[in-house]
Formats: C-alpha cells, structure tokens, sequence
C-alpha cells in the first residue's frame, strides 16, 4: 500500500498522475511547501518588481567629489603643518592627510581639514594613487 505509484502494478496511468502532484516540490496542484496552491510566477507581484526596477531608475547621478593628498613622517609634522592643511582643504572635496609613521587616524586637529590615514601600508596605497594610478588627478565617487 506503502509503493510509489511507479512500483505498482496493474494501476491506470491515471493514478499516477493524481500522486505525481505530492512528489514534486516546485511543480502545479496541490498545496506544497505552504504555497498555497499558488504557481511559482504568481509569487511575485508584477507592480512590486517594476516598482523595483523605477527606483534604480530613478536614483540621481553619482556626485563626483575632487580628492587631494598631502603626505607627512609623523602626526606632528601634520599638525605643524596646519595652515598649508586649511588652504589645501578648501581646494578639495576631500582632503587625505597620509602620515608614514604608525598612530591614530582620529586626530581631531588634522581630521578638522580632511581624512586621516596613519600607517606604513596607507602610506604606500595613496603614494601609488599618486605615483601609478594618477587617481588625484580626476574627479571620483
């Protein structure tokens, strides 16, 4: 009694069909996996999916930002250097202040004029934005 319609014997084809609709998980008929009957291309609403695609539609352009770099050995160089860090500052966007010695990248009196990055390895990724990239040269998300 306990056979898959497959291994039975003797049956009508017809009988297979009517259990077919319980084995299949995705297929038609029958209220499977808590889908309440519905077909798989009736999940979704057709207004939810194109609302979807007018807000990326609708999303403004990229506002390009102007970056500049000034590079320093130590925090204390940076902070002596204020008043070049003011004016460099209003020229830019963004201005990234790059010290080589290992410290904190929460300095208030530098992170007034831009970003800080403090280290031997964020010192060598901004000089070869400078160097190999040309990066500060043009206009960036």
């Amino acid at each position: 009694m306990n056979r898959r319609p497959n291994n039975q014997q003797g049956s009508s084809s017809g009988n297979n069909e009517r259990h077919r609709g319980r084995r299949r998980r995705g297929g038609g008929g029958g209220n499977q996996g808590g889908r309440g009957g519905e077909s798989p291309t009736r999940q979704i609403e057709p207004h939810s999916h194109s609302a979807g695609v007018e807000a990326v539609s609708r999303k403004a352009p990229p506002v390009l930002k102007r970056y500049g770099v000034v590079f320093y050995e130590t925090h204390a160089q940076a902070r002596e250097d204020a008043e070049n860090l003011e004016i460099k500052a209003k020229e830019v966007d963004q201005l990234n202040i790059v010290v080589r010695a290992e410290g904190t990248m929460e300095d208030p009196e530098l992170l007034k004029y831009g970003k800080l990055f403090a280290g031997e390895a964020w010192h060598l990724i901004h000089r070869r934005r400078v160097d190999d990239d040309k990066w500060y040269n043009e206009p960036h998300e």
